[in-house]
């Protein structure tokens, strides 16, 4: 089932990119290293009123916390809305 989003918002996938590393002191289980305020995501659908040129495949870095998660039709999706996109990578 395809997502399709609305009103200026992309669909995005998250990049995460987890390091492991052996931790040199004992920590609490549940601790989590502090993340970054952005995250870089692969664009997977934009909706047609959007007006950023990006397009689909196009990685871009956008704000975490404004990355929202929908749970619908049994899969998670990501949106953002195209305000909170800071720019789009490009390869040299």
């Amino acid at each position: 089932m395809y997502f399709e989003p609305t009103n200026r918002h992309l669909l995005v996938l998250p990049l995460e990119t987890a390091k492991e590393e052996k931790p040199v002191i004992i920590l609490p289980e549940d601790y989590k290293r502090p993340q970054s305020a952005y995250v870089s995501c692969d664009v997977l659908g934009m909706a047609a009123d959007c007006k950023l040129k990006v397009q689909v495949g196009d990685t871009v870095v956008v704000e975490r916390r404004m990355v929202q998660e929908i749970k619908a039709g049994g899969e998670t999706n990501y949106l953002v809305l195209e305000n909170y996109v800071y720019g789009r990578l490009q390869d040299e």
